[in-house]
């Protein structure tokens, strides 16, 4: 369903030579139980500038996150010596940007890293987008932030107690990488990625190691991870060398999780949907020809979410494009993540929108996959069901056929309440606004889209769906119908959808009897 990742499988650029960015020392080690970053001491760092030493060369830091290139975090050592280095007894520790005390994370090291090789250290992940790792040399408890922190490879395996300020030359610590605003680093600390949608990694430029974080590491969109078993001619490209080319049915898929997760992909599309603005970060794009009254691949979408992060690239809606990017999933939404602005090229211009497919109230919940990100046209009776979003994220909840009613108000709590709430939860849909921000966001450039001051809307009413047709998406765990692009108060009236009274507010209150009147008012949100 819907997703966002820059292409992790691409490769380094550069000769062999350059990609052996790191170097390690020779590791004649003595035990030390507790060592303070902030303490300089004569003994040597065993990551040396002279390149005979082991160092942390490529740190990844947003594993599973929103746009991530693989699934888990990590951090790989480099040995450029021409001997085998034993790393028993040593680990790599994680200690957090503002800490004064022990790591927060510890990973203990074992086996060898060969020759002129790599050493892979798998940590945490966040969800479950990008694709597998290679096989890691070693796992654990290592979940860094992605922005700010300090990475250190130590001898020994207790966590060690981290003081600030630069650590170069402090006993027994073989290499430092601070980032971000960290106070603990090797003389300054390396600029670090923006946020975990800024999905790049740290690396050492070209071997080199000055013991100067900010001049040795630079920011990546070409992630690379190589363990010790990696062939040294091949940086550890964990999907296809090359893309596959497929049609946007066949990365659908006929399931909620595309067959070709995780792959890189070249499929085409016509734009039906720009949202460059508004906070989703890309296009839609759609089969050329498909969609309309009759499907020509039942059961798979002919629609895909491209996730851009910011990248320029030509296309406007109604233009025929080429997309070549890895396949991910993002919070349940299939989406394909060009891995640079040159992954998105023009076609045809204006090679007209697909004529938008019917979109029955009779289909529901998980039926809807098979029409995910595609321009569709919703039929039958949509009626507002809740408008208690729509001040915060311009966004109505709908019922298609007829409003749902609380399970407990039909059953007592169990098996068959449960059964109608998950009933009325497969059947809810959002008309949205096509922002990804709140409407008290600066980002945002008016209010929320459909009631007005003049109109009143209640629970009940019927929606008119203006526009000639809405994509639908999933995200934030509901189905949700899309305008082609964002829409706010000062968008056209022509443009916006508007409602049917079928629940009018009466003009009088109703006689009831009695002699006694109770009032009540619910105040939980007021």
């Amino acid at each position: 369903m819907m997703s966002s990742t820059p292409d992790g499988a691409a490769r380094r650029a550069g000769s062999p030579i350059a990609r052996r960015r790191g170097r390690i020392a020779t590791l004649a080690l003595t035990t030390t139980c507790a060592l303070s970053f902030g303490t300089l001491v004569s003994a040597p760092a065993f990551a040396a500038a002279d390149g005979t030493g082991v160092v942390i060369n490529e740190a990844y830091l947003s594993g599973g996150s929103a746009g991530a290139a693989f699934k888990n975090k990590f951090v790989e050592l480099y040995n450029p010596t021409d001997a085998d280095i034993t790393l028993d007894g040593m680990s790599v520790q994680y200690r957090s940007a503002t800490g004064t005390g022990n790591s927060n994370g510890v990973v203990a090291l074992s086996g060898v890293i060969p020759a002129g090789g790599y050493y892979l250290v798998q940590g945490g992940s966040n969800g479950a987008n990008g694709a597998v790792l290679p096989e890691a040399d070693a796992a654990g408890n290592l979940n860094p932030s992605g922005t700010t922190g300090t990475l250190a490879l130590v001898q020994g395996t207790a966590a060690v107690t981290l003081g600030t300020g630069s650590v170069v030359g402090a006993d027994g610590v073989v290499d430092v990488l601070g980032y971000g605003t960290s106070n603990t680093f090797e003389t300054a600390p390396a600029t670090a990625p923006a946020g975990n949608t800024d999905v790049k990694s740290l690396n050492r430029t070209d071997g080199v190691d000055t013991n100067d974080n900010s001049a040795d590491f630079t920011l990546s969109a070409t992630i690379t991870p190589q363990a010790s078993e990696t062939d040294p001619g091949d940086p550890g490209d964990p999907g296809d060398p090359d893309p596959t080319t497929a049609t946007i049915a066949e990365v659908q898929g006929t399931t909620d999780v595309s067959p070709l997760n995780g792959q890189t992909v070249t499929v085409e599309g016509v734009v039906t949907a720009d949202y460059r603005t508004g906070g989703y970060n890309g296009i839609v794009i759609q089969t050329k020809d498909s969609g309309g009254e009759n499907d020509a691949t039942p059961g798979a979408s002919d629609g895909v979410f491209v996730f851009l992060n910011g990248k320029t690239v030509p296309g406007a809606i109604g233009d025929l494009v080429s997309v070549t990017g890895t396949v991910s999933e993002y919070f349940g939404q299939t989406q394909i993540s060009p891995a640079d602005a040159a992954g998105v090229t023009l076609v045809t211009a204006g090679a007209g929108v697909p004529a938008a497919t019917p979109l029955p109230e009779t289909v529901v919940g998980g039926d809807r996959e098979a029409y995910e990100n595609m321009l569709v046209a919703p039929s039958g009776d949509y009626l507002i069901a809740s408008s208690h979003q729509l001040y915060n994220f311009g966004t109505l909840w709908l019922n298609p056929g007829e409003l749902n009613v609380k399970s407990t108000e039909l059953e007592r709590p169990g098996d068959a309440a449960n059964a109608i709430a998950a009933s009325n939860r497969a059947d809810r849909i959002l008309l949205d606004d096509g922002y990804n921000v709140q409407i008290s966001n600066s980002a945002h450039p008016g209010d929320q889209p459909y009631f007005t001051k003049d109109t009143v809307v209640r629970n009940g009413d019927a929606v008119d769906f203006a526009q000639d047709g809405y994509v639908l998406q999933y995200g934030f765990d509901d189905w949700r119908l899309q305008p082609v692009t964002p829409i706010n108060s000062d968008t056209a009236a022509a443009d916006k959808a508007t409602f049917a009274t079928e629940n009018p507010r009466s003009a009088t209150a109703p006689e009831v009897g009695g002699d006694v009147q109770i009032a009540a008012f619910n105040v939980f949100n007021y």
